[in-house]
């Protein structure tokens, strides 16, 4: 899926003219003080050639602010500057855009830089200095036009935010397909979705390796549940574990093996494995609970997990070879399951049941600080995005039986529905940024 890209950075982010009021404005703006900041994103300057790139990188880059969370962005039919105005850099009126409230402007030019690639020139303008703060250049051929609009709009997260925004990665899910469940992957705002698997079975339970090339999945095809990988490039399909045995959870550990749980009987237990399906290490062994759903700190030396083993399922911590478990999840809920442990290590994100459905929660690692982020509806399977800042999981909506994903930020604001299909969509999981 990451193929390498004829995609040029060809100059350096440059700040013009720093202005200490406006540093301080967007990190008012940024850190929660309820304000959303203003920015227009208008149709694209072209230069003596014809391209789609004049409508759809604004609209791509609208889409990506909008879903943010960050921004408000200007309606484009209140715009009263002619669209597509060729003015990227200078010698427009910047009252045009001040009078509407706007403070950040995003404006480009593109032209040809033969062979038939496209030159693209992106500029984000701070209306109230009237001057360019941001300005980046792009050679690329006309089929990679939304990269070009991920590229810019994570330049314009890290220029506000200090943070590179995660425009360009995607979401794995299982969605119904009749009476089976397949797996699938979409952009994070719910575009571009694709099915990649034909199992006619169960495909569930999808994690990312960490460049984001292979998905670990479990696959009930050969009537028994087992391991697989799935190879987004060639689309080659592996099986890792071939066994009697329920084994689901599978994610990458931090050192390039797998940790998940394996069910014989009565009893689950957690245990690594390699690449190739050789046990490692059984962590949990013989405790007589139900151990599933692990999950690595960025570390690798701690691990959230679910354990029933003080009478029914809750969020628990351990050392990564299994010792030292301790209970976390206190939230007066009496089954709390599906921990999910932030990039940045200082939070997990876990579901409990309570009065009102499942709900979201996070926590420190050490049991401090929970707080809940969704209080309607039925809402499951966390998973963090990678730069910590986002949550995608599956929800109800409080409306029907049919779950849809939905994604919200960490501390439970800006919540938007990204996938809305009419059989059902689950267990999401967030990969990384393509470099």
């Amino acid at each position: 899926m990451y193929k390498c890209l004829n995609l040029i950075l060809l100059i350096f982010v440059f700040v013009l003219t720093p202005c200490n009021n406006i540093n301080a404005q967007t990190r008012l703006s940024v850190d929660g003080a309820g304000r959303l900041y203003p920015i227009a994103v208008p149709q694209l300057c072209l230069e003596g050639i014809d391209s789609e790139a004049r409508k759809s990188i604004p609209e791509k880059i609208t889409r990506n602010l909008d879903i943010s969370g960050y921004f408000q962005v200007l309606n484009s039919n209140m715009y009263i500057e002619s669209p597509g105005k060729c003015s990227a850099q200078d010698g427009f009126a910047y009252s045009d855009w001040s009078v509407l409230g706007v403070e950040g402007l995003v404006k480009g030019i593109v032209t040809s830089a033969g062979g038939g690639n496209l030159r693209i020139q992106m500029f984000l303008h701070d209306v109230q200095v009237k001057k360019v703060v941001l300005g980046k250049e792009y050679t690329a051929d006309p089929g990679q036009l939304n990269k070009i609009a991920d590229k810019f709009s994570n330049e314009i997260m890290k220029f506000f935010t200090g943070i590179e925004g995660i425009f360009g990665s995607q979401i794995s899910y299982s969605s119904k397909v009749g009476r089976f469940k397949e797996l699938f992957v979409a952009n994070i705002d719910g575009t571009d979705v694709r099915q990649l698997t034909n199992d006619r079975g169960l495909a569930v339970s999808s994690s990312w390796n960490r460049n984001g090339r292979e998905l670990l999945y479990t696959s009930y095809k050969r009537r028994i549940p087992n391991i697989f990988s799935f190879d987004l490039n060639s689309k080659r399909v592996r099986q890792i574990t071939n066994d009697s045995m329920l084994q689901v959870g599978a994610r990458t550990t931090p050192d390039g093996n797998i940790v998940l749980s394996r069910t014989a009987g009565k009893e689950s237990d957690i245990v690594t494995i390699s690449s190739s399906g050789t046990v490692l290490r059984n962590l949990t062994k013989n405790n007589g609970a139900i151990d599933v759903s692990p999950s690595f700190s960025p570390r690798g030396d701690k691990i959230a997990f679910v354990s029933n083993r003080a009478g029914s399922p809750q969020v628990y911590v351990m050392n990564s070879d299994g010792s030292g478990a301790d209970r976390i999840s206190f939230v007066n809920s009496n089954y709390c399951t599906s921990p999910d442990w932030s990039p940045q290590g200082d939070l997990i994100v876990f579901v409990c049941r309570g009065d009102r459905g499942f709900q979201l929660y996070t926590i420190n690692p050490n049991g401090g600080n929970a707080r809940q982020l969704t209080s309607r509806g039925k809402n499951e399977d966390p998973s963090w995005s990678p730069d910590g800042r986002y949550i995608v999981f599956s929800s109800n909506f409080g409306k029907s039986s049919i779950y849809n994903l939905a994604i919200i930020r960490k501390d439970g604001s800006n919540m938007k529905q990204i996938s809305f299909g009419r059989s059902g969509d689950f267990d999401p999981s967030w990969g990384p940024v393509p470099k």
